[in-house]
């Protein structure tokens, strides 16, 4: 089982994430392959069998880095292939019912874009929540992602 883990980081917040995401999977025997959005060679991407994807949280969407490189991918066939959307932001204060719609999640447009090229979400997005525009990351973040990695590891090896 081959993991691809793409993100876009403008702080190094995302980057960590993704880092400790992959530690999980990598401890739940998973091979994983870690590259920000620049690195991608977009004719590999069909070549993994998981792919997580990444990014900031930039003005309530995605940041430019995650659109360029989601707009590389969106014609590659990726049908079936398993899935899981992730993202950095700061804590929402906004009514969730009332305005869903403006949600500051990158990953629920992420999960969204992956879902519209056929992949299968294995877990639901999460968020990893910064303090202030630039971070640090919440205490016990990073943690909380390796287990999420552990956990999608699990579910992968279970496929």
């Amino acid at each position: 089982m081959r993991a691809l883990l793409v993100y876009h980081s403008m702080f190094g917040n995302t980057r960590s994430i993704a880092e400790s995401l992959g530690r999980g999977l990598e401890e739940a025997g998973i091979e994983v392959v870690l590259l920000g959005t620049q690195e991608v060679v977009v004719s590999e991407v069909a070549g993994y069998d998981f792919l997580a994807v990444g990014g900031p949280t930039h003005m309530i969407g995605l940041s430019k880095g995650m659109k360029e490189f989601l707009q590389k991918i969106k014609h590659i066939d990726l049908k079936g292939k398993a899935g899981f959307a992730f993202d950095t932001r700061a804590q929402s204060r906004m009514n969730k019912r009332r305005w869903w719609f403006l949600e500051n999640s990158a990953a629920r447009r992420i999960q969204g874009k992956l879902r519209r090229m056929k992949l299968r979400i294995i877990r639901e997005r999460e968020s990893a929540i910064v303090s202030g525009r630039e971070g640090p990351l919440r205490q016990n973040e990073e943690e909380r992602f390796v287990e999420i990695g552990r956990e999608l590891g699990s579910i992968l090896q279970d496929l």
